[in-house]
């Protein structure tokens, strides 16, 4: 569990960088800062889904070894299901509301929207309960 805290410090870095850039007005680093905060989910995503991939691979090869048929069965399952999910998002399909914002950011920031891509982002967190403190109050 210690590699998925530090995966969500590295979200969480980015989405500071990407919050400052955008106060500050800076496009071009704001666009840096999405670009990274884009790699750092996909890869941490990547990783989650991989790593349940082969937990579940063990278990079916366990209960098959075992003659557990209906365990076995359970485990082929929970692993078509990781598998389906490792292929959607390998497929950079914007399923998590986190993606869909990050494509909204980035079409604003494409159109040169700093204060639509600061709001979207500032939105998405105060729905996700991280919304505290003055960093999001830029427009006073």
């Amino acid at each position: 569990s210690d590699s998925s805290s530090n995966s969500l410090d590295t979200i969480t870095q980015d989405m500071v960088s990407l919050i400052k850039a955008l106060s500050s007005g800076d496009t071009t680093g704001a666009k840096a800062d999405l670009a990274k905060l884009k790699t750092d989910l996909a890869a941490q995503l990547a990783s989650a889904t991989a790593k349940n991939t082969a937990t579940d691979m063990a278990s079916l090869l366990k209960d098959l070894a075992s003659g557990s048929t209906t365990s076995a069965k359970a485990d082929a399952a929970k692993l078509k299901t990781d598998l389906e999910a490792q292929q959607s998002s390998s497929a950079n399909q914007a399923a998590t509301p986190l993606e869909t914002v990050i494509s909204k950011i980035s079409d604003e920031l494409t159109s040169g929207s700093v204060q639509g891509a600061l709001q979207t982002l500032a939105s998405y967190l105060v729905q996700n309960g991280q919304g505290t403190g003055t960093l999001l109050n830029t427009t006073a």
